[in-house]
């Protein structure tokens, strides 16, 4: 399987922010984006130097949606050529509610959900969205009245959840990639859906965009380079954000103190962002006016939330919290871990590791906790552990000093070395488990999220 050096260079270029060898998944539809991708993927795999590291493990994901009767055929057809291509392939079928208000938006979250579950900490998921996509999405959102984050349309690499997505065909018309199937004689498969115009993108894409682009040529070039400038003003809004923010808090919460003394645009700016950098959707100008009305001014005594999709905005004393509206409850088992680790997935989030501090969070010592086996457990009750210079304390008053809101306290992530409490991720080291050195630390934090 041969191809051009430059489409080669486009797979390195995706992942050259990569610091080494990590397993790949393509999002594999069995249409001409997504063929086209994977057949470049393994064009590159087999062009690679032997002399160049350890090569990356392919591996493709098939979402069968059972929407259209072809599905299961379009599915055997995605087994024949990964098996022809020697590409590990794992198919999955989800039911998508077809009386829902979005069948595509359903669609789409019933993909994403693979995903998620699919694509493991620290792994890369590619996926084929090319530059006519590109400006779909920017009009799809410019019709919904976004801002500069959301008519930034999509990011060739960003990060969902603990994994990093990548679209290295951004920069290539659908046109280009059709010459490049036609010119390696692949097969692919056409949707007839593709040509239902009742769906929002398709109406784009069959009514309004071929006709745009007879009186500009260069439409799909300047709509996306008007989605890059929008991701440059996002950019500025998030440094903007992360000054406003200050030091984050070990808990993830925002502070009021924080918040209050900003005017309305910039306070929403840094609401938007914190939410973001929690894993959550920013709401719509509506939620964020009823966050500020109904939870930022509540009496000092009650606990405001607002709720919006799948999580809610909380207040507990004087600081927002924004949580699934559904977290994980009784009790959990444990999970052995060993050091060094990749980022290990919990009930709720997940837990990331790195040398040194980052002026948050304590370091733990790495080689105390060499000495004996190490897991993550969760609270019980009746717990005790014992700070640096203090006595020992039950962990119930520690969460109380603290400041931990209830809702996170049985579900935050208890480091155990043998039978000692080490510490809580993000939030504090037990005596005896403090780096004798720089060299020594070892920062363990939790990143919350579903």
């Amino acid at each position: 399987m041969n191809t051009d050096n430059t489409y080669i260079q486009l797979i390195e270029q995706a992942l050259a922010f990569m610091p080494g060898p990590c397993r790949i998944h393509v999002g594999y539809s069995g249409g001409l984006d997504s063929t086209v991708l994977l057949h470049m993927l393994v064009a590159w795999q087999q062009a690679r130097p032997s002399g160049r590291g350890k090569a990356q493990p392919l591996r493709a994901i098939h979402v069968n949606h059972q929407l259209l009767p072809q599905a299961q055929s379009w599915q055997q057809h995605c087994q024949q050529v990964c098996k022809q291509w020697q590409v590990e392939l794992d198919c999955l079928t989800v039911t998508v509610d077809q009386g829902a208000a979005s069948l595509e938006q359903q669609a789409r979250l019933a993909r994403y959900h693979c995903f998620d579950e699919q694509v493991g900490a620290g792994e890369v998921l590619m996926l084929a969205h090319h530059r006519d996509d590109q400006v779909e999405t920017l009009l799809q959102r410019l019709a919904r009245g976004s801002g500069p984050l959301g008519l930034g349309a999509m990011a060739r690499v960003s990060q969902r959840r603990d994994y990093r997505v990548v679209r290295p065909l951004l920069e290539l018309d659908r046109e280009q990639l059709e010459r490049y199937a036609n010119h390696h004689k692949l097969k692919w498969i056409e949707d007839p859906s593709n040509q239902d115009d009742s769906f929002e993108r398709n109406f784009l894409r069959n009514r309004i965009l071929p006709r745009w682009r007879q009186q500009h040529p260069r439409l799909n070039q300047t709509l996306a380079r008007s989605a890059r400038l929008c991701q440059e003003s996002s950019e500025l809004l998030a440094q903007l954000a992360e000054l406003d923010l200050g030091l984050p808090r070990a808990d993830g919460g925002l502070s009021l103190s924080r918040l209050e003394p900003l005017s309305s645009p910039r306070r929403n700016n840094l609401l938007r962002y914190w939410l973001r950098q929690q894993g959550f959707q920013p709401p719509s100008e509506v939620v964020l006016g009823r966050i500020e009305a109904e939870v930022m001014m509540a009496a000092e005594d009650a606990q405001p939330r607002v709720e919006w999709g799948s999580c809610c905005v909380r207040r507990f004393q004087s600081v927002l919290y924004c949580m699934d509206l559904n977290l994980p409850g009784g009790e959990q088992e444990s999970i052995p871990f060993s050091i060094p680790f990749e980022p290990i997935r919990l009930p709720y989030g997940c837990l990331s590791g790195g040398l040194g501090s980052n002026g948050q969070s304590t370091p733990f010592s790495r080689e105390v906790l060499r000495q004996a086996p190490l897991c993550i457990g969760f609270r019980q009750g009746g717990e005790r552990l014992t700070m640096p210079g203090r006595p020992s304390k039950p962990l119930k008053d520690i969460f109380q000093e603290m400041g931990v809101p209830p809702w996170l306290r049985g579900i935050w992530p208890i480091v155990y070395s043998g039978e000692r409490i080490a510490g809580l991720p993000g939030l504090l080291v037990c005596a005896g488990f403090e780096p004798h050195s720089r060299e020594d630390g070892l920062l363990l934090d939790w990143v919350r999220g579903g």
